[in-house]
């Protein structure tokens, strides 16, 4: 599948010079109406009767507040711009280079750059609150991540050590950023191998997630699609790798719905996901050790079983 990304740079600089007028043009309104507002309940304080006072004392506070909360908006819509601004004079870059022959595994450079937003907002979908499963080797986690992880990064702060029960979403993802996206190389990839690349680390440690990118590459250096297709199938055998121990096998669903998610996001394709569900399904059915979980792969994925029943 090609698909042709048309940019109009003018447009686009335009639409956010436009934005930010907004700010200077929307205060100066809002300080406007503020002083309005006074003026008028001044002018009902002066009118006799205790009731209008008490009435209006309220309001006036709340009208008090009317700027900090414009300033805090207008400063919030300040951050997305410089970041909508950066991202996209990034891509256009991408977008204006020839493309470069290709060597030491690198990807095309005409790909868009995977995003740590993307990848974030993926990884809190399918990371929870606290769990210490006695079974799970990786030791109790919070926010996804394990308390060993959670001690480096105090450490690494000047921090003293503290139960990961208590780590703060602001931590959480500052771990993420560094230990997991920047350590792992994921800030350099194109999208979406960047992003399965960023989810693997987490889920599989950064080690296992480079060796599963340089096999990739090296198998498909020209072909990012191959490269996914294959990093993909690297995954999911370490999973089946993985259950073979009988304390990990109660895993193994849940894998392969973050799998199966993450093939579906990654892509953007309906029929690619559905290519890979066929795939995990051939896997299943090679050995008779993983026919519970055949079963109910196809239960919850909606696929029929050879007889022609959802089972």
């Amino acid at each position: 599948m090609s698909t042709v990304l048309r940019v109009n740079p003018g447009a686009v600089r335009e639409h956010i010079r436009r934005l930010r007028e907004w700010r200077a043009e929307w205060s100066e309104r809002m300080r406007a109406a503020q002083r309005v507002a006074m003026e008028l309940i001044e002018t009902v304080h002066a009118a006799p009767g205790r009731g209008f006072q008490t009435t209006l004392n309220s309001p006036k506070r709340y009208l008090g507040l009317i700027e900090d909360r414009v300033e805090l908006l207008a400063q919030t819509m300040e951050r997305a711009l410089e970041r909508l601004e950066r991202g996209f004079y990034e891509a256009a870059q991408i977008l204006q280079e020839a493309r470069q022959p290709l060597a030491d595994g690198s990807l095309p450079t005409t790909a868009v750059a995977a995003s740590f937003e993307e990848a974030y907002a993926f990884i809190r979908k399918w990371e929870g609150g606290y769990v210490n499963d006695p079974d799970d080797r990786g030791g109790p986690t919070n926010m996804g991540i394990t308390q060993a992880t959670y001690n480096r990064y105090r450490r690494d702060q000047g921090l003293p050590p503290q139960d990961v029960r208590h780590i703060t979403p602001e931590e959480a993802e500052a771990i993420y950023r560094r230990y997991y996206w920047e350590a792992s190389g994921a800030a350099t990839l194109p999208r979406p191998l960047g992003m399965v690349h960023m989810d693997t680390a987490v889920n599989m440690g950064v080690e296992r997630a480079k060796q599963f990118l340089g096999e990739a590459l090296k198998r498909h250096p020209e072909d990012p699609q191959a490269a996914l297709e294959t990093y993909l199938d690297l995954r999911l055998n370490r999973y089946l790798e993985l259950a073979q121990d009988p304390s990990q096998r109660k895993f193994l669903n849940g894998w392969l719905n973050r799998l199966r998610d993450l093939a579906g996001v990654a892509s953007g394709s309906p029929e690619w996901r559905q290519a890979f569900e066929q795939r995990v399904i051939a896997r299943l059915e090679s050995d008779p050790l993983w026919a519970e979980h055949l079963a109910y792969v196809r239960r919850q994925w909606g696929w029929a079983s050879p007889e022609g029943e959802v089972k």
